[in-house]
């Protein structure tokens, strides 16, 4: 049978669809930028048995790390009329409750605790701390060297056990030189370290003119822009600083330690980036039982729209969703919503309906029309109607006449 591009696009889709990446615009997007229907046309071509399969599980990893990022907790910018971005569930400590109630974030405490425990007994993250943390724990200082190290970010345990080094000497050994040049397969950075000894380590995407190599650590501005080698590179938000990301090779040891997180830590209430600061330092950071997020929609001069996403562990108690609910309005809108009079909607479709009339008729058509609603003078008729636009058109600032202003 003779396929078309349009069904391997549709292929992808439906797994795609199954690993519940469903935005229609980013699907579109990432197809485009990864060439989908040439790949897969290739991969389905070649004689080889589950090619083909192996070809689009391969662009479905590479897509659900794209999707990660963009929902990876910094506002990203979807297209020039719809922004997604995550509020920061409220985290005030309240005095303890009577009868000796915990509150949530003490449970979640007492979760991180537990699990701390539980996941520092796995034999493949003893292993690991073993062979490549000399049997030990970092510091906070010592975990941010380890992950911004091109040395980490770039060779794998069997490099050192090959060498016969110890690999946290060399990771956080930063009097190691870094210089970039250029031979036959393009620019490299050549990395010295150690008794001088030297390696070779190729840029895993390019931003603009930037390359971006293993141990760099970028901003979400330099991810939107970024062209990665498929299957070369691994990407998660950095655990301590804000709208930096780390990169390194999925055979690195940065690479491992992902891997690690993903098969070891597998249904753990914690994020990729915590699971990798958990097995560098011990420190169990939990997801919070909250996470919120919110997508605007705006179409210049006739709305504006915000939906909330609330992601509650079922566990969490119905006042504390609703604290967190309010908590999370105020952020985005800037105050609390309040329901609204029938008078006011009947008023934003009044003036809508009587378009280009001068705000002395209006009034005076109006109260006419409503006299159990009368108003006092065309001033709060436009104070009402403005505060309809505002609530459910949803712009602060719409193009109206000011009725001060008019002696019409």
């Amino acid at each position: 049978m003779n396929r078309t591009e349009a069904d391997y696009k549709k292929d992808l889709f439906h797994r795609l669809l199954a690993v519940d990446i469903t935005d229609e615009e980013f699907i579109e997007r990432f197809c485009k930028r990864h060439e989908v229907e040439r790949d897969l046309k290739s991969a389905d071509s070649s004689s080889l048995p589950g090619n083909y399969e192996e070809a689009l599980d391969s662009l479905v990893e590479d897509a659900q790390k794209d999707y990660e990022i963009l929902w990876s907790g910094r506002p990203v910018l979807i297209h020039e009329n719809r922004e997604q971005q995550h509020v920061r569930p409220k985290r005030r400590r309240r005095p303890r409750k009577q009868g000796g109630v915990a509150g949530p974030w003490e449970r979640q405490e007492a979760l991180a605790r537990y699990l701390a425990a539980v996941a520092s007994e796995d034999e493949k993250i003893i292993s690991f701390r073993r062979d490549v943390l000399s049997g030990r724990v970092l510091s906070d200082e010592e975990a941010l060297t380890f992950l911004s190290s091109p040395v980490a970010g770039a060779k794998s345990r069997a490099t050192f056990k090959m060498l016969r080094v110890n690999p946290l000497k060399r990771i956080l050994d930063t009097n190691y030189q870094l210089g970039e040049e250029q031979d036959d397969f393009g620019a490299y950075r050549k990395l010295v370290w150690g008794h001088r000894r030297s390696s070779t380590v190729r840029p895993l995407g390019v931003v603009a003119t930037r390359l971006i190599f293993p141990g760099d650590v970028v901003t979400s501005n330099s991810l939107r822009g970024l062209r990665l080698k498929a299957g070369r590179t691994v990407i998660f938000p950095h655990p301590r600083e804000e709208d930096r990301f780390v990169v390194a090779k999925p055979e690195s040891i940065i690479g491992e330690i992902v891997n690690l997180v993903e098969k070891c830590m597998r249904g753990y209430p914690i994020s990729r980036e915590m699971g990798v600061w958990f097995i560098l330092t011990s420190e169990f950071v939990p997801e919070d039982s909250v996470r919120i997020r919110y997508m605007t929609t705006r179409r210049p001069e006739l709305m504006s729209r915000t939906t909330i996403t609330l992601e509650v562990e079922s566990w969490l108690p119905p006042e504390e969703v609703l604290e967190q609910y309010r908590h999370a309005q105020s952020k985005i809108l800037g105050k609390t919503s309040h329901s609204l009079k029938r008078r006011t909607l009947s008023v934003l479709q009044f003036v809508k309906e009587h378009k280009g009339e001068s705000w002395r008729n209006l009034v005076r058509a109006w109260n006419e029309a409503q006299p159990r609603l009368r108003f006092k003078d065309r001033s709060h008729l436009y104070t009402t109607y403005t505060r309809a636009v505002e609530s459910v058109v949803g712009f602060e600032a719409v193009e109206k006449p000011n009725p001060q202003l008019s002696r019409h």
